[in-house]
């Protein structure tokens, strides 16, 4: 049985920031930094664009502070491409985010 939720009574809950920063000062590598205070598991990257972007090292999880690198590999990776990082919080809901390279 449905019944209505009254608007008092839904969760106030606070909006979650992307905790990451990108920096691009050494294109064509690219750098995402966690700058957030949790330690993000699973961590995985999609390229969408002509070309296309590999991880460094790959790397499961990323404490506060760490950084992943990327190479972008194709004459108009950098200019087509987007890049979507997917995380898990520790509380495991999971997260996705995408970028302009």
């Amino acid at each position: 049985m449905l019944r209505s939720i009254e608007r008092h009574e839904r969760p106030h809950e606070v909006a979650y920031l992307v905790p990451w920063l990108v920096i691009r000062d050494d294109l064509p590598w690219c750098t995402v930094r966690n700058i957030g205070d949790e330690r993000l598991s699973c961590v995985s990257t999609q390229f969408f664009g002509e070309g296309w972007a590999e991880p460094a090292v790959p790397r499961a999880s990323l404490d506060p502070g760490e950084e992943l690198r990327f190479l972008f590999f194709g004459q108009r990776a950098i200019e087509t491409g987007r890049v979507t990082l997917h995380w898990r919080r520790p509380d495991g809901r999971e997260y996705a985010w995408t970028f302009v390279c």
